[in-house]
């Protein structure tokens, strides 16, 4: 059973793809994603709902990739100093708990560590960037 907010969600969702006859609208936050999608050529009121609950902080991407999102609002630093090499790369083999990049928020700097043994399939963010609350900064699979 949905809970009373992803009920909300579903219906805001729905009504904004009728109202602005869309072919699809996608929500998404560190928990859920919730996409609906108007099925229909004629745009009636067929819609398909598909929930997506994610317990950590992960979020898909599609069925093999996942994206290792920010937890705060920041400064992103790929590097321990500027002239050291990177805390990952693509391609690399990442173990839990090892750092993978550094965020500055508040004159404050915060490893971030991976939760899960993976590989770095891509770098979203470049060094030095700010960087969003849930933004992916990283895809691993």
């Amino acid at each position: 059973m949905l809970d009373k907010k992803i009920n909300e969600a579903i219906e805001f969702l729905i009504k904004k793809i009728k109202d602005n006859n869309l072919v699809s609208i996608k929500l998404s936050n560190k928990t859920n994603t919730i996409e609906v999608t108007n099925n229909s050529l004629n745009h009636s009121t067929n819609q398909n709902i598909s929930p997506t609950h994610n317990q950590n902080i992960d979020s898909k991407i599609n069925d093999s990739l996942i994206s290792i999102d920010s937890p705060m609002v920041g400064i992103i630093y790929l590097t321990p100093k500027p002239s050291s090499p990177p805390f990952a790369k693509k391609g690399q083999k990442i173990k839990k708990g090892d750092t993978i990049c550094l965020i500055e928020a508040m004159k404050t700097f915060n490893e971030i560590k991976s939760d899960r043994d993976c590989t770095i399939k891509s770098i979203m963010v470049k060094n030095g960037e700010a960087v969003e609350f849930g933004q992916p900064l990283f895809e691993i699979s």
